[in-house]
């Protein structure tokens, strides 16, 4: 394994982070479940990194996510996983695929290394395996101090006008299609979803007030020169670490109330819920599975079952699978193999996906799929896109779902699409 070089860095993490916006082929991951791994990185308790941003790639691939996977693959050192964080490699998403029949596309990039920011402590750290990226970083920041008086075009937050894909009466049309192939038993779940519109351009704000009105486990933030995509999703994908594989998919979703007793008898009501817990079951069923093509004989295992998590805008059921990796498999081959996450496409998988491309209209781009990265000695860690803003010059998209179940309701799956995103929707970007 190579030996990783920590450095810190003379750059205000105030100022860095607001600036994201004008870093093209930057990406940043944020929250407690990408950055765990960086809790005790230093001698110094007191340096709890928030955010890891990459920035100045070396080489990008797009386009087919089996070719995009190859040349990752190729550039990866032996299969088993040796590290325990991501230090230099490959960081990127791949969109939901377009139909059934149709390859995903992936969009990834190869950075040297990356920067470790702690607003609260006013600390930065670069972290690579060669030991110039400290220089060579601090370098591209201190240019981009004195341009910024120029590419700074960003405006002032504020709070955007959202149109539903649908209207009430088209969901619940939709909703009624889904009932009838749950009763036919084409599937036991599928995950509908509903697009939301903005016309506004939104690539040149910055996404700092959502990252920080959210502080979700697994956000994303990936500047380009055609799209900025924004995520406060706290879901993750898959990681592998030293060879063990986990998965924690999310099923089961309750609101949030203002009143404190109110809310906790709103997290408690799910906590009991036999429908959420059935749904919550049928994806650990089918992660299982997925999980069981990748793993060594007999290691897949559910660690945690219907644990409850409270974010800002909901409450959540999430569990946990883990599985050992077999050795002759690389990491961009377990997240192909498991790709899209059966968390947000039903059960049967293939059929659901079916079933979802008929009734949406329009694809789903980045929602639904995964962004993350592989470091270069195989730890990886990928979220899932759901409370996601992919935004690009003509407009922006923000979709909410849910998985409906022979159980469901339509008013109340109707009325969770918002739960989910109105708090996204509302807040100023």
């Amino acid at each position: 394994m190579s030996k990783a070089y920590l450095s810190h860095l003379s750059v205000p993490p105030s100022w860095l982070l607001s600036n994201l916006q004008n870093l093209t082929g930057t990406q940043a991951f944020g929250g407690s479940g990408f950055l765990k791994p960086y809790t005790k990185l230093t001698e110094y308790p007191e340096f709890n990194p928030k955010y890891l941003l990459v920035h100045n790639p070396i080489t990008t691939t797009s386009g087919p996510i089996s070719r995009c996977l190859d040349d990752i693959r190729h550039s990866l050192h032996p299969s088993n996983t040796t590290t325990d964080r991501f230090t230099s490699g490959w960081c990127g998403l791949i969109e939901y695929p377009e139909n059934p029949n149709q390859e995903p596309l992936g969009h990834f990039s190869h950075y040297t290394g990356c920067i470790l920011i702690d607003p609260e402590q006013h600390y930065i750290l670069a972290l690579s395996y060669s030991p110039e990226f400290a220089n060579q970083s601090q370098i591209d920041f201190d240019n981009l101090k004195s341009k910024i008086s120029t590419t700074n075009t960003k405006s002032a937050p504020k709070v955007r006008s959202w149109t539903p894909g649908f209207t009430k009466p088209e969901y619940l049309e939709k909703y009624a299609q889904v009932e009838e192939y749950l009763k036919s038993g084409d599937c036991y779940q599928v995950n509908l979803a509903m697009p939301f519109h903005c016309k506004d351009d939104l690539t040149l704000q910055n996404p700092l007030p959502l990252l920080e009105t959210f502080n979700a486990p697994f956000s994303f933030y990936m500047k380009t020169a055609d799209r900025s995509v924004f995520s406060v999703t706290p879901e993750r994908f898959i990681s592998i670490r030293h060879n063990q594989i986990e998965t924690r998919p999310i099923k089961g979703t309750a609101p949030r109330s203002a009143d404190s007793h109110e809310d906790l008898q709103l997290a408690e009501g799910l906590k009991a819920s036999l429908k959420n817990q059935a749904e919550n079951l049928m994806i650990v069923d089918l992660l299982r599975n997925d999980l069981s093509r990748s793993a060594k004989p007999d290691s897949v295992k559910v660690e945690k079952l219907f644990e409850l998590e409270t974010h800002t805008n909901v409450h959540h059921l999430v569990s946990t699978i883990s599985a050992e990796k077999r050795d002759d498999l690389s990491p961009t081959e377990v997240i192909r193999s498991a790709f899209p996450g059966g968390s947000i496409t039903g059960a049967p998988k293939r059929r659901a996906m079916e079933i979802i491309h008929e009734l949406e209209t329009e694809s789903r781009g980045a929602y639904c799929g995964s962004a993350g990265f592989f470091d270069a000695h195989g730890y990886t860690d990928f979220n899932i896109l759901i409370r996601t803003i992919s935004a690009r010059k003509k407009g922006a998209t923000c979709w909410g779902g849910g998985g409906i179940v022979i159980d469901s309701t339509a008013e109340e799956e109707y009325q969770e699409i918002f739960n989910k995103v109105q708090k996204i929707l509302n807040t100023p970007l």
